[in-house]
């Protein structure tokens, strides 16, 4: 049995509402693998170096031992 005879029959077994709910998702992934081709990795732009100081309303970002 081929993996597209597979699908059908199973398919053919779910009643109406999740067979709407397995095309929502074959439509799902459809349209997350044709984002993943098409969006090209973006490099994120360098962090500032600092030189030892903490810009203001860092001060957060400092860990003080209590």
């Amino acid at each position: 049995m081929t993996m597209a005879e597979q699908i059908l029959e199973t398919l053919q077994e779910l009643d109406p509402a999740q067979q709407a709910e397995v095309l929502d998702f074959a439509a799902f992934l459809r349209q997350r693998a044709k984002a993943t081709q098409e969006s090209p990795t973006v490099e994120p732009p360098p962090l500032p170096v600092l030189g030892g100081r903490v810009p203001p309303g860092w001060k957060d970002a400092l860990y003080e031992p209590r």
